[in-house]
């Protein structure tokens, strides 16, 4: 019943985006004859259904995704003309300067091409974000880590992005590589269908590449997944320990959709918490819960930072941490935005990134 109203309710709120999108239109392009007029907004509303009914027919899979990226480019008009409204205000009534609705409308365009540029810039030009942890253990010498997350291999990240994921990587020189879930976008048909197997599998590091599944891994997808990701020479250690270089643990821990995931506080009972320990896990989603067992260093991904204006801030209402390192309760947590995006090849407020994190001793 629940499921069923929230369908309506958003099937109500992409027909009042249609209708914001037709006006806007009708706003920039001035039609003239009743027939343009009608044939305008009928078109809106038949091109948006069509999408909207296509994607619900595959619902949050790979066609759900193509009408998000129309519907969120319906969005992207609505910034714009916010964005132009206020620009025009400041022109004409506190600058005195006489309305030019030609120039109103072209700056309208302007502005809508530059936002939808700097969210495929953003989304495809990752950068490298560093962080220094100390720890109050004994660590013979520094460890280098790299995290990443969120790559959602699929229809809008493929090899040209692996390759380039992979050459960020080796410039960092780390001495291990740690992936925090949602490796795939729900399924491995768009990595084997385009051999994505040959990039993935140059991620290498000395000490090794660690993964464990997110939600969009455990999506029924899961076995055959985790086998493509083993294959690549990347282990997944879900609900599995590893001692690295006999000096660091590494905690894996599936992620919260696993109905058969196991508590932290039993999985970090496998670890000798002399040295100093590191749980890796998808989602944040219990940082309150977890920040009083003993490790100090937690890293995850999952959130996106928001991924698109105005989540990146809405989010921050609600999560402890939704992107970046904070300190709780004498461990440390860090969340990453991700290097991929998901549904939608678009990033607003947000940028693709990976860690480059350095562990040391601080005794």
């Amino acid at each position: 019943m629940r499921l069923d109203i929230d369908m309506w309710l958003f099937i109500v709120l992409t027909q009042l985006l249609a209708m914001v999108s037709s006006a806007m239109l009708w706003w920039l392009i001035r039609p003239k004859s009743a027939f343009s007029k009608i044939a305008l907004i009928a078109s809106v509303f038949i091109i948006n259904n069509i999408a909207l009914f296509y994607g619900l027919s595959d619902y949050w899979r790979e066609r759900f995704h193509i009408y998000l990226v129309i519907s969120i480019l319906q969005g992207f008009m609505v910034y714009a003309l916010l964005i132009t409204g206020a620009i025009a205000f400041i022109y004409n009534k506190v600058l005195r300067q006489p309305y030019k609705p030609k120039l109103i409308r072209l700056l309208s365009l302007m502005v809508f091409i530059g936002i939808v540029s700097l969210a495929l810039f953003n989304a495809y030009s990752p950068v490298v974000k560093r962080l220094t942890v100390t720890v109050d253990k004994p660590l013979d010498q520094p460890i280098k880590m790299i995290l990443l997350s969120d790559t959602h291999i699929g229809q809008w990240f493929g090899s040209r992005q692996l390759d380039k994921l992979v050459n960020l990587v080796d410039k960092q020189n780390p001495d291990v590589v740690l992936i925090a879930g949602d490796v795939m976008n729900d399924t491995t048909y768009y990595y084997d269908k385009s051999n994505m197997h040959e990039q993935l599998s140059k991620l290498q590091a000395p000490l090794g590449v660690y993964a464990v599944l997110g939600n969009h891994d455990y999506s029924g997808n899961e076995v055959a997944i985790a086998k493509a990701v083993q294959r690549a020479g990347i282990e997944v250690i879900d609900n599995k320990t590893v001692l690295l270089d006999e000096a660091v643990w590494l905690v894996g821990r599936s992620d919260e959709t696993d109905i058969g995931r196991p508590l932290a506080a039993d999985l970090l009972a496998q670890v000798d918490s002399k040295k100093p320990v590191i749980v890796l896990e998808h989602s944040p989603s219990e940082i309150e819960f977890i920040s009083e067992l003993p490790f100090d260093l937690h890293l995850a991904g999952h959130t996106h930072g928001g991924q698109i204006f105005p989540l990146t801030y809405l989010l921050k209402w609600f999560k402890p941490l939704v992107h970046g390192h904070k300190r709780i309760d004498g461990s440390q947590f860090l969340v990453t935005s991700g290097y991929g995006f998901g549904a939608v090849p678009f990033r607003l407020g947000t940028r693709s990134e990976v860690w480059a994190i350095t562990l040391e001793s601080g005794l």
